[in-house]
């Protein structure tokens, strides 16, 4: 696990009969605060760590903390042999439903932008809006610059790493659907299952179904509001009248100074909190934040297993609970085979057997799924989490103070089934808050557990195959 902030970058290195076998897995990031490991350190060491070949390149969805660094680095990733790059059925140009998801959340992604900037202008003048407008923006950072939001709702650097993963190393992208099962002679020993993201829109996205009318006339209506607030000439007054809320008759411009003599108490800023001009943009921020959920839904999950042992790898990047539950579906098969005959795996003996978890989306509190997730990993005794965060970066984002990543119920279990065995990639191995050097940073995590459990944690620590070194974290499975 590399060390470069809030964001993905893992390189797994296989060594199945003497011969290394390299998989990166994503290379993104918003920032390292506490590190200050950069992008560039990141792809220079996997350049000399994997003598410039990758055997396998996996971009798990389109966020910058994930991706941005294919398009940064991109000429150093040009020098590098890449044999495979595999990517989730959601990024197949080729498949419908994924080109109806990519339409929606185009259109929904451009109309947030819009709302965005809206809420923030100087003609907006409202301190709530503004902080709404500026949250927005920081969830659409995600996507890179939320002011150079495209049509396939993404911002054109985020678009640019895709495309680079898809198609700049020669190879055709391999697009993974749940229910596939890949083991392959270039890397005998181990077996990959593909858990997601599911086929389908209701569970990747909390908004309901992708065709439904009314998200998108909320979406169409957002961006008429924004035309509206910056006095956008080519706003027709049938637009206003089938997308915005109120009829036209009652819309009012306080820029009118007879409107603004006749309606001066309306106007005057000690009655701002009676207004509602602005309040039908305000559903941007929880737009904002289901968009977010849904492309952290189309992440490629996936559980890698040794086959002499069971022993499974879990990588699930940032899915979230309609991507975790998706498995358990009873209409997903995980069919391989086994000799001469035909063997069935299910995700419950998948999470049974993990002893290696990638905590997914930054250990948030909606990135692990419980019942049919982290209480599935029995073993307790192997199990270890890393978690790719930087705390410190997280909660400088709009509003501050609210990305609690890591969520601290959830990072308290992490700690609990594994014994202790939790790392950070900014800061190591997981110790007690108290002795924090970033105590503000780390203040929510103060009494989670008495000195002799700490202790004891501290001793499972020490026993276990991980070295922490200033760039990255090893774990080696032995």
């Amino acid at each position: 696990m590399y060390r470069q902030g809030l964001g993905d970058s893992f390189l797994v290195t296989f060594d199945p009969s003497g011969s290394e076998v390299h998989m990166l897995i994503d290379c993104g990031s918003l920032g390292a605060t506490t590190t200050g490991v950069s992008l560039d350190e990141v792809v220079a060491d996997v350049s000399q760590t994997t003598n410039g070949h990758l055997h396998l390149l996996i971009a798990t969805h389109e966020h910058q903390d994930h991706v941005c660094g294919f398009r940064k680095c991109k000429p150093d990733f040009h020098k590098m042999q890449v044999d495979r790059v595999w990517m989730a059925w959601t990024e197949d140009p080729q498949d419908d439903l994924a080109q109806k998801l990519v339409k929606y959340k185009g259109d929904l992604g451009a109309s947030l932008a819009s709302a965005a900037r809206a809420l923030t202008s100087s003609r907006t003048g409202d301190a709530e809006s503004a902080a709404l407008g500026n949250a927005v923006q920081s969830i659409l950072g995600f996507v890179g610059d939320p002011n150079a939001v495209g049509a396939a709702g993404l911002a054109k650097t985020i678009d640019e790493a895709m495309q680079f993963v898809r198609t700049g190393f020669g190879k055709e992208a391999r697009y993974l659907k749940p229910g596939d099962v890949i083991q392959e002679d270039w890397l005998p020993g181990f077996r990959f299952y593909v858990l997601g993201p599911p086929r389908s829109a209701a569970a990747l996205s909390d908004l309901g179904d992708h065709e439904s009318d009314q998200l998108y006339h909320i979406s169409s209506g957002l961006n008429t509001g924004a035309a509206f607030r910056a006095a956008d000439p080519s706003l027709d007054k049938a637009t206003c009248e089938s997308e915005m809320p109120l009829d036209i008759r009652f819309r009012l411009k306080s820029n009118n100074p007879l409107i603004a003599e006749a309606l001066k108490n309306y106007f005057n800023a000690g009655q701002a909190w009676r207004r509602i001009d602005n309040d039908w943009l305000h559903a941007a921020a929880d737009l904002a934040l289901q968009l977010d959920s849904m492309t952290n839904n189309t992440s490629l999950a996936l559980a890698i297993e040794r086959v002499s042992d069971g022993r499974v790898l879990l990588f699930p990047a940032d899915a979230q609970e309609g991507n975790w539950l998706s498995w358990h579906d009873p209409n997903t098969k995980w069919t391989y085979k086994d000799g001469n005959s035909l063997k069935e795996k299910t995700p419950g003996e998948l999470l049974a057997s993990t002893v290696f978890y990638k905590v997914g989306h930054h250990s948030s509190h909606n990135g692990t799924a419980k019942g049919k997730g982290l209480e599935l990993m029995a073993r307790e005794d192997e199990l270890i989490a890393f978690i790719p965060v930087d705390r410190a970066v997280a909660l400088t984002r709009n509003p501050k103070d609210s990305w609690q990543m890591p969520a601290r119920p959830l990072y308290l279990r992490l700690l609990q089934k594994c014994q202790g065995r939790v790392v950070r990639s900014d800061l190591g191995w997981v110790d007690d808050a108290a002795n924090a050097k970033n105590k503000n940073a780390e203040k929510e995590f103060v009494g989670m557990a008495d000195a002799k459990t700490w202790a004891d944690w501290k001793k499972s620590q020490q026993e276990s195959s991980v070295k922490v070194q200033p760039n990255f974290v090893d774990f080696e499975l032995l």
